[in-house]
């Protein structure tokens, strides 16, 4: 799972999503994952002890996507799921 900036996985025995950009590679834990209205949404966390805030994104279709929530109405949707869980 690919674009230009990057390449992504999901480590399923360790609940983690990996991206890797160039040299580097950076692991998130997979707190949250859940669809609303069809769309799939994961909500991640790095598994850097240093950052304990959540990220939320899309996986697109392809599912070798991954997007930003960039329409404040689709991120207020997706903040609410999340509370609610």
């Amino acid at each position: 799972m690919s674009d230009e900036s990057g390449t992504f996985w999901i480590d399923k025995e360790k609940n983690e999503l990996v991206l890797k950009n160039n040299e580097e590679e950076e692991r998130f834990y997979i707190e949250q994952e859940f669809e609303i209205e069809g769309k799939k949404y994961l909500i991640l966390v790095s598994t850097d002890d240093d950052e304990e805030e959540a990220m939320a994104f899309k996986l697109l279709e392809d599912e070798e996507t991954l997007s930003v929530i960039e329409d404040d109405e689709e991120f207020e949707l997706v903040r609410e799921k999340y509370m609610s869980m």
